[in-house]
């Protein structure tokens, strides 16, 4: 071990890393160098980290409508008013957001979005959408938080340019979570040059002890292998994507409605009038298979409750197409009381 390992570090993070992800971003078409980097405790750190330089209380947070539990963990703490804008299937509903903003009589201070293969619906921004994503945002006056884990998980086409590619003013975010493993934790934030100081000093007061040890196996194991891994998973999850949808097909009665994701690891599954994710649950249980209701990706776990996510990541096919053959008589079932 070397004495750099044992001191304190750079606290932008381990300078090989740091451009090891410059690199691989510029190869997807970003214009960014590595000291424009951050490195962070996951991308979970990356949203504190803005959330502590741009949210006060009573602050107006606009987020897609579901949206990602842990975002909603990490802006919680600072006491934001959510203005939450339903996602159809091009994305977060822009004419929709500009007439809650208008109502509200308020702008929002940030925007947060994952424009790719979104947690918990699947569905991905569609160009159009980001570019006026972008001007909304400035006419606003809003910073834009771009979470990105899933982007490289396209199975279908790549998705469209990210947000950060139209705008430097944008905060990207990007983990190793998914393209490696989720315990390392390492992730990163691409900032522009005037927060760069800012983001540091926030990054400092909630720095987690053990993270320099870990960036640089990350880099170790990515450097080596990492493209050619990304390449291979994209191909496996997409045959288990495809398992998942295929069997939704066959065995969903009607009323049911699901999204058909080109990416990501998560199907949104939507019930037919009448029936709630929170009554489904303990049925399916009772079934042997299990969801999370659509209603924990709400502020205070109080959204629509008749949609449910399920993920494709983690089962083998024959596992995937056991559960939703479970489920569809479950629903049936609950449909009946």
């Amino acid at each position: 071990m070397s004495a750099a390992t044992l001191d304190y570090g750079e606290l932008k993070g381990y300078k090989p890393l740091r451009e090891l992800i410059a690199r691989r971003m510029r190869d997807q078409g970003f214009d960014i160098a590595a000291e424009n980097l951050l490195v962070t405790f996951g991308s979970q750190q990356g949203i504190d980290i803005a959330s502590r330089l741009f949210v006060d209380p009573a602050d107006l947070v606009m987020t897609e409508a579901p949206t990602y539990i842990g975002a909603m963990q990490a802006f919680d703490a600072y006491e934001p008013t959510y203005l939450q804008v339903p996602v159809d299937a091009e994305g977060m509903d822009l004419e929709l957001a500009e007439r809650m903003v208008a109502e509200s009589k308020k702008t929002p201070k940030l925007i947060y979005v994952i424009p790719n293969f979104q947690n918990p619906t699947g569905v991905t921004m569609s160009e159009s959408r980001r570019d006026r994503l972008i001007e909304l945002a400035g006419t606003w006056n809003s910073v834009i938080v771009e979470d990105d884990p899933y982007g490289e998980f396209w199975y279908d086409n790549p998705p469209p340019r990210q947000l950060r590619q139209r705008s430097d003013r944008v905060i990207y975010l990007g983990t190793f979570s998914k393209t490696m493993a989720p315990g390392l934790r390492v992730g990163w934030m691409a900032l522009p040059d005037d927060l760069m100081g800012l983001a540091m000093m926030a990054k400092e007061s909630s720095e987690v002890s053990g993270v320099r040890d870990v960036t640089r196996t990350v880099h170790a194991a990515a450097d080596t292998f990492l493209d050619d891994h990304v390449a291979e998973a994209r191909a496996f999850y997409a045959t288990r994507r495809t398992a998942m949808v295929d069997a939704l097909g066959e065995f969903m009665p009607d009323g049911v409605t699901w999204t058909h994701p080109g990416g990501g690891f998560f199907v949104w599954v939507t019930l037919p009038d009448g029936l709630t994710a929170s009554q489904l649950l303990p049925i399916a249980a009772q079934h042997g298979v299990g969801f999370l209701p659509g209603r924990f990706f709400y502020p205070a776990a109080e959204g629509e409750d008749q949609s449910l996510r399920l993920s494709f990541s983690v089962l083998p096919h024959d596992r995937i197409r056991e559960g939703i053959a479970r489920l569809g008589p479950a629903i049936s079932a609950a449909q009946i009381k």
